[in-house]
C-alpha cells in the first residue's frame, strides 16, 4: 500500500461502511417500475396517491423524533433501524398477495408508512456518523472527497439497479434472455414482478450487516452521554427548534 492510498479518508473502515450503506440503502430495483408494480397488484390510481401521500407524510412527522432519538440512543442505531425498517417493509410487498383487496392496500400502506420511517431514521444519521469519524481524525477537509465518491458510487449502483430491475419485471424479455443462455426456466409474470421486490430485500439485509459494522466517533459518544444527563423535554425542545431553525 502507497503512502497516497493509505492517507485516502477512504481506507478508513467506517467512511466504507457508510458509502456501502448508502448504495444499498438506496439503490431500489423496483424503482424503474414503481408504479406499474402497484398497479399490477391491484391497486387503483387513486389508492397509489394515497400510498405516496402516507409515504411523503410519514417522513416528514417523523424527521423531528429521528433527531431526538439520534440524542438518546445513538445515530449508530438509527441507522441499523432504519435497515431493520428496510428489510420489514420489503418483506411486506414480498409476500403481498396479488389482487387480494383490500388486503394489499392495507400491506402497501403500511410499507409506505414504514418506508418514510426508515427514510427518517436513516436521514442525516450516516452522514453525521461518517463526517464525527473524520472530525475526530483531524480530517474533516476530506469530507467533500468522501461526499463525491459516495454520490459517484450510488449513481453507478442506481443505473445499474434500474436496468437490472426493470429487465428481471419484464417476463418475457427476462426468458428470452435466459434461453439465449440455454436456460429454459419459464418464469411467470406473477414471479418476474417479485424479482426486482426480492433483490432489494437482499440490499436490505446486506445495509443491516454493514450498518452494524459501524463504529460509534469517540465525540458521538460523549455528545450522547450529554444528552442523557439532559431532561427528555429539553432535549426533545432542542430537537425540535433545530428542525425549524432549519426549516
Amino acid at each position: 500500500m502507497n503512502a497516497k492510498t493509505a492517507d485516502s479518508p477512504l481506507s478508513i473502515p467506517n467512511i466504507k461502511r457508510f458509502i456501502a450503506f448508502r448504495i444499498l440503502f438506496n439503490a431500489r430495483f423496483y424503482y424503474p417500475v414503481f408504479t406499474i408494480l402497484f398497479l399490477d397488484f391491484g391497486l387503483t390510481l387513486e389508492q397509489f396517491a394515497i400510498l405516496n401521500s402516507a409515504w411523503a407524510a410519514s417522513i416528514v412527522l417523523l424527521e423531528v423524533p429521528s433527531g431526538a432519538l439520534a440524542d438518546t440512543i445513538g445515530r449508530r442505531n438509527l441507522v441499523i433501524a432504519s435497515a431493520v425498517i428496510m428489510i420489514v417493509e420489503m418483506l411486506l410487498l414480498c409476500f403481498a398477495p396479488i389482487g387480494q383487496l383490500p388486503t394489499v392496500f392495507y400491506l402497501f400502506l403500511a410499507n409506505r408508512i414504514l418506508s418514510g420511517a426508515a427514510e427518517a431514521a436513516a436521514s442525516g444519521a450516516d452522514e453525521a456518523l461518517a463526517y464525527d469519524t473524520l472530525k475526530d481524525l483531524g480530517r474533516e477537509k476530506s469530507w467533500g472527497r468522501v461526499l463525491e465518491t459516495q454520490m459517484r458510487f450510488r449513481s453507478i449502483a442506481f443505473i445499474v439497479a434500474m436496468s437490472l430491475g426493470a429487465l428481471l419485471y419484464d417476463a418475457d424479455r427476462l426468458n428470452q434472455l435466459l434461453r439465449l443462455l440455454g436456460i429454459d426456466s419459464g418464469i411467470s409474470a406473477e414471479t418476474a414482478m417479485r424479482l426486482p421486490l426480492f433483490m432489494t430485500l437482499i440490499l436490505g439485509f446486506g445495509a443491516l450487516v454493514t450498518s452494524i459494522g459501524l463504529e460509534e466517533p469517540e465525540s458521538e459518544r460523549e455528545a450522547r452521554k450529554k444528552a442523557r444527563e439532559a431532561p427528555a423535554g429539553v432535549t426533545i425542545r432542542a430537537a425540535f427548534s433545530k428542525t425549524l431553525t432549519t426549516g
